[in-house]
């Protein structure tokens, strides 16, 4: 398997579920410790004790939940500086009219 088709895994005692692209779900016996070693860290974070995602593949986050793929995923208090410092972040461009609406609607439903 292809690690570009992760979305992300999910852990499940000692087997974890690994969300796919576009591929039906799989259940693997395979631990979250041993992804991290097999993942390559530049594409994949954990972001809680039974989570680890896909960066290329996340909408957005925040400081406790990531959006991927329609879903939230909470972000366990040890992993809260994981992602930011795994994700490169672009510098805020101002905006103006509709569009500074738009942003501040979005930042408002994100709680930031």
């Amino acid at each position: 398997m292809e690690f570009r088709h992760i979305v992300y895994i999910e852990a499940r005692k000692n087997y974890t579920r690994l969300v796919l692209e576009d591929k039906p779900t799989a259940l693997v016996l395979v631990t979250l410790k041993q992804w991290e070693r097999l993942l390559p860290p530049d594409q994949f974070c954990r972001i809680h004790r039974s989570y680890i995602v896909s960066i290329e593949k996340l909408s957005a986050f925040d400081n406790k939940q990531v959006y991927i793929f329609g879903e939230k995923i909470a972000i366990g208090e040890q992993y809260r500086n994981a992602l930011p410092d795994s994700v490169a972040i672009l510098a805020h461009i101002p905006l103006s009219g509709h569009a500074r609406n738009v942003h501040q609607d979005v930042l408002s439903e994100l709680e930031l």
